[in-house]
């Protein structure tokens, strides 16, 4: 093909083809760049919180092995003021369980409020896409 000749002859809307499936490829990253970002968010959002889950069940387990131990007799004390003693320690990280419980129930739901409105706006995104 010269430059006179038959290129002149292709159609002109194949070029304007091109444009447009180069401007719809961008978009479509755009897009999925954006997915990818909410994905990551996502991710990020659940192993922190799973991590104090996690931590918070094991405190629950040991403090309640401390318990199961002492109401069993399992303990030796050398005198009854230093079983009270233990006995208001117990009180004591059952008070600091409690509280820290009730923090991580807000947590929790504060949490997961934000886990839903990313994956709402995640699906909102899929589906302005498609």
């Amino acid at each position: 093909m010269d430059k006179n000749g038959e290129s002149q002859k292709l159609p002109e809307w194949w070029h304007q083809d091109h444009k447009k499936w180069i401007e719809e490829v961008g978009q479509w990253q755009r897009e999925s760049d954006r997915l990818v970002a909410l994905l990551y968010q996502l991710e990020c959002a659940l192993p922190e919180h799973n991590a104090m889950l996690n931590n918070h069940v094991e405190g629950i387990r040991q403090h309640e092995g401390y318990l199961l131990l002492f109401e069993a007799g399992m303990m030796k004390f050398d005198s009854l003021q230093e079983q009270e003693k233990y006995h208001l320690n117990l009180a004591k990280l059952h008070e600091k369980m409690n509280q820290e419980h009730s923090g991580l129930k807000l947590s929790y739901a504060e949490e997961m409020e934000k886990f839903r409105s990313l994956l709402t706006k995640l699906l909102s995104e899929c589906d302005h896409d498609l």
